[in-house]
């Protein structure tokens, strides 16, 4: 039967008290009122005695009752109890223990029966326990400590030990002892203890200047508020109202205290608050701060826990950005392009002055719609496989493109816009009239065709000459000497002829022939390379008149065969130009291949002249020849002369 079924102790009496009184009513009933008084009274005495001996037996039914009530509230009090108690005897054995001690030790109580409790307690701490133990025994007063404790299988726990002296019933003293496991509330301590810790090592080792601010003042500050306003302790700063460092009044012309006020109930009343503030530090320096404040309440008084950090250097940046923003604005609305861009989402976010000024439409208007909504007639055509192309990463350039709807040639330039992770988040278009470049660029083609029919005609003039000088060479030493053989062998019939003079006259001819073979077409230039025919050229020069130095650098092998000859007959011109006009005794010839590049440079001593005179005064001294061979070439020529200093010629030819 469950303890919590049994009848209280009242209920009990008062049901004994009502069969006694029922059954002393009974005993009055069977006594009739004929028998005389000492019969009654004869009969009536046993039946009292029964009754009184019937309430005594209750009585005692109803102490067994209340016995076992206790015993039960003992049970509930003592073995189900959430604390483990254990009764030790003067050595430290465990006599009598509940089952939350057991359980503590992690095993039933007939095997912790006579044990030793010390055996369940670590041994670092065994000498406290029996110094713990020895107290209690020896005081009438409650003693405790804290101790780390053993279960069966090893494992520890902390736990709270509270110990009683008592005395049996025989006189043998013992010791109720109460062990309350603490590892969780040590733990939550511990964790509570490191928090704090942390929280105090974050408060004073943070980067940010931090206060705690009650009821408008200072109350605490961490090591970088004092470094913040350059005090020499946070001393300066406790207890001091927080509008210690600000200015009368903020840059928009408010009172500091009132806006700060503001701030102040805003922080209260939603929790947190920031803002940017303006202070004047110590040193009389303005100083811009940012503000976080944040709420929160400790033993019922609410505390303002505040971050202020210094960013001067970061709002004159901002101010800077603003300004430079300002200029791109002013730039692009100065520029003579016409720009616009547009987001991932082809929605329009710039369009300068120069495109409101082309398409009739106002920035206003504009801005926010998409680009192919602005231009419907463009989203098939070009201009939308553009703005595609840009979106996905690549530059593209169109020529030709219609985008204002006007006479004219524009080149526009689509740029995609990447993000710091180099994600395309745009597109950037640049349109640009090239209507008067087109015009200019028309024109110079035309002054280039022009160019190149005087460069033709020139060649067909030289040409011309050159096959003048050849004829005349044929003519005057070819042809007169084959005259004179001729001649010599008609006048063999009067007895005059000569073998000997015919041979030889035969033998000029020959050296004038291959002379002139070897200024058409010089057959060691095409035997042994332009190094070879070079240094023929040279040999050929007499040496009584000038004197000639030949430098050649590099690898000719390799050069295509239109540039050789070029190289050859361009040196060939220029010491003939030495040759013939400038009266030199000596020159020098460099001619260096490096780098794709061909590098010719002819100096002399000569007499020299005035470049700029050339075309008018020194018409006949092969330069123009030189000049069209070069400009055939695509490459550079340059005289440095002077009259009477010389003359340096220098032409960079590029291989192809």
């Amino acid at each position: 039967m469950d303890h919590n079924q049994l009848p209280s102790g009242h209920q009990v009496l008062q049901q004994l008290r009502a069969r006694a009184e029922k059954r002393q009513h009974l005993a009055t009933q069977s006594v009739g009122d004929t028998m005389p008084p000492d019969a009654q009274r004869l009969v009536q005495e046993p039946q009292v005695h029964q009754i009184e001996l019937e309430m005594q037996y209750e009585e005692l039914l109803m102490t067994q009752a209340t016995a076992e009530i206790a015993h039960h509230q003992y049970i509930d009090l003592y073995d189900f109890a959430p604390v483990g108690y254990f009764t030790l005897t003067a050595e430290g054995l465990i006599h009598q223990l509940n089952l939350q001690a057991a359980q503590l030790l992690g095993t039933v109580r007939q095997r912790l029966q006579d044990r030793r409790f010390a055996l369940f307690v670590t041994v670092e701490c065994r000498p406290g326990f029996q110094e713990f133990l020895g107290k209690t025994m020896g005081s009438d007063s409650r003693e405790t400590c804290e101790l780390e404790l053993l279960r069966e299988d090893g494992s520890r726990f902390f736990a709270r030990l509270e110990g009683l002296a008592m005395l049996s019933a025989a006189g043998t003293k013992y010791c109720r002892l109460a062990v309350i496991d603490t590892t969780e509330s040590r733990e939550t301590i511990r964790a509570l203890e490191a928090s704090e810790a942390r929280f105090r090592l974050l408060f004073e080792q943070s980067r940010d200047a931090i206060l705690l601010i009650q009821n408008k003042h200072i109350i605490d500050c961490n090591e970088a508020t004092v470094q913040l306003f350059n005090l020499p302790s946070k001393s300066e700063l406790l207890g001091q109202h927080v509008s210690i460092f600000d200015p009368p009044t903020q840059p928009n012309g408010q009172s500091s205290v009132e806006v700060a006020d503001v701030h102040l109930v805003e922080a209260m009343r939603r929790g947190w608050n920031r803002f940017e503030w303006l202070l004047i530090g110590p040193n009389g320096q303005e100083m811009w701060v940012e503000v976080s404040l944040t709420s929160f309440s400790l033993n019922g008084q609410s505390i303002l826990h505040c971050i202020v950090r210094d960013i001067t250097v970061q709002r004159g940046a901002r101010e800077q950005l603003r300004r430079e923003k300002e200029f791109s604005e002013s730039l692009l609305d100065n520029s003579v392009d016409g720009i616009m861009a547009f987001d991932a989402q082809r929605r329009l976010t710039a369009w300068n002055k120069v495109m409101e000024l082309n398409t009739r439409k106002m920035e206003a208007e504009v801005l926010g719609k998409d680009v192919f909504e602005l231009f419907p007639h463009h989203r098939e055509g070009p201009e939308g496989e553009a703005v595609c192309k840009v979106l996905a990463g690549e530059r593209v350039t169109y020529y030709k493109l219609k985008l204002y709807g006007r006479l004219g040639h524009f080149e526009s330039y689509f740029v995609p816009l990447l993000n710091t992770e180099g994600e395309v988040e745009g597109g950037l278009v640049l349109v640009r009239d090239v209507t008067e470049r087109v015009r200019l660029a028309e024109e110079a083609t035309q002054l280039k065709l022009r160019q190149q029919q005087e460069v033709h005609s020139a060649i067909l003039t030289t040409q011309e000459e050159e096959r003048k000088r050849i004829a005349e060479a044929l003519h005057n030493g070819v042809g007169q000497l084959l005259y004179a053989t001729k001649l010599n062998l008609e006048n063999r019939t009067g007895g005059t002829f000569s073998r000997e003079a015919a041979l030889a006259l035969l033998e000029e001819a020959i050296k004038a022939t291959r002379t002139v073979s070897f200024e058409l077409t010089p057959g060691i230039l095409q035997d042994f390379g332009l190094k070879s025919a070079l240094e023929e050229i040279i040999k050929r020069i007499p040496r009584s008149g000038l004197h000639v130095h030949l430098y050649m650098k590099g690898s000719f092998e390799e050069l295509p065969q239109q540039l050789e000859v070029s190289v050859y007959r361009i040196v060939q011109e220029l010491l003939n130009n030495i040759i013939k006009h400038a009266q030199a005794q000596e020159a020098f010839v460099h001619v260096v291949h490096e780098e794709g590049h061909v590098f010719i440079s002819a100096e002399d001593d000569g007499v020299g002249f005035e470049p700029t005179q050339t075309n008018a005064r020194h018409s006949g001294i092969g330069l123009t020849s030189i000049r069209n061979r070069v400009d055939l070439l695509a490459g550079t020529l340059s005289i440095d002369s002077r009259p009477d200093r010389g003359t340096i010629v220098s032409i960079e030819l590029q291989v192809k």
